[in-house]
């Protein structure tokens, strides 16, 4: 937490993906099959989803580069490196002021999303590649 002139400042990172499914947090992998839940205060959210405090930039890029080593992906005709899920990495940045004895709170956050991946089901694709990417689409 930061401060200066007379507010606070936090900033986290949350890094999921979604993949046949199953929401997985990139940050702890062994957390998998995670809940959506929806609340009244919070809105739509994560159980259980791992934020991590940044306090730059750059802390930032580690925490996402963190989080893309841990993405399913495959090889396909037009990628070495398709990713094979869905992801979203998102930044939150609270701030806090007292004035007059009220504090006020102030939450923002950016949503960074990555589709997955998509091609056209190849039947003369590689034994087995095929089956899973059939199964990826959801086919």
């Amino acid at each position: 937490e930061r401060i200066g002139d007379g507010a606070s400042y936090l900033c986290r990172c949350s890094y999921l993906e979604i993949y046949r499914e199953s929401v997985t947090d990139l940050l702890d992998p062994s957390q998998n099959n995670l809940q959506i839940r929806e609340d009244i205060k919070r809105g739509v959210y994560v159980d259980h989803l791992t934020e991590q405090t940044v306090w730059s930039a750059t802390d930032a890029f580690h925490v996402l580069r963190k989080g893309l080593h841990a993405r399913h992906i495959a090889a396909t005709q037009m990628n070495d490196h398709s990713s094979r899920s869905h992801a979203v990495f998102t930044l939150t940045i609270e701030s806090k002021e007292t004035r007059d004895g009220v504090t006020s709170t102030r939450t923002a956050r950016l949503h960074l999303v990555d589709l997955a991946g998509s091609e056209r089901q190849d039947a003369m694709a590689p034994a087995g590649s095929a089956d899973t990417r059939v199964k990826e689409a959801g086919a």
